[in-house]
């Protein structure tokens, strides 16, 4: 039970952390579009003010094509590539963990529920002759409830997974949406 503790205590820290980094990288939603509005007006001055003035991946990368602009186009598309897998990386960080707990959390409740029914039969062995029922009941009942706790551990720890993966996948959209159009604007033809 103890390692299921600390895989509890691992999805609740990595959990509130993701959420606050997301509703971070997140928080300023319509600077983006505000930046790539600048841009298709040729006024990249501005646009490199906002974009690195507002938090978040997106405007990350549009701040990286706007340092490179007037590159050739294939040069600033690898750069803004670049940046955007930088930020992937940094939005993908801790993910693996929430999976990894998600993944053995039941697989360690089934083995603690393997070696409780092993205890409990062991006891039932040794009392040689009349076996109280009660007694290998009462081994089976405690030895389930590591399978449940590893299974109320595993559970919210792949939906925060797959939520916090979603977001991420959101984030890629978005990054190389806005990434392709400010290469088109600011890159030269080769």
């Amino acid at each position: 039970m103890y390692p299921l503790l600390l895989c509890s205590i691992l999805t609740v820290a990595f959990g509130i952390e993701r959420c606050w980094h997301y509703l971070r990288a997140g928080r300023a939603a319509q600077a983006p579009e505000q930046v790539h509005a600048l841009i298709e007006k040729g006024r990249f001055d501005q646009a490199l003010s906002l974009a690195e003035a507002a938090p978040g991946p997106i405007t990350a990368v549009l701040a990286e094509g706007l340092r490179h602009r007037g590159v050739e186009r294939e040069l600033l598309e690898e750069v803004i590539s670049l940046r955007g897998a930088s930020e992937l990386k940094r939005l993908n960080q801790n993910l693996h963990i929430l999976e990894l707990v998600g993944r053995i959390a039941p697989l360690m409740g089934l083995l603690g529920t393997v070696l409780g029914m092993v205890m409990a039969f062991r006891q039932v062995a040794g009392a040689r002759g009349a076996v109280d029922p009660s007694l290998l009941a009462g081994g089976i009942w405690e030895a389930l409830i590591t399978t449940v706790a590893g299974l109320c551990v595993a559970i919210p720890a792949l939906i925060l997974h797959h939520f916090f993966e979603d977001k991420v996948d959101s984030f890629a959209y978005f990054m190389k949406h806005y990434g392709a159009e400010a290469a088109k604007h600011l890159g030269v033809k080769g």
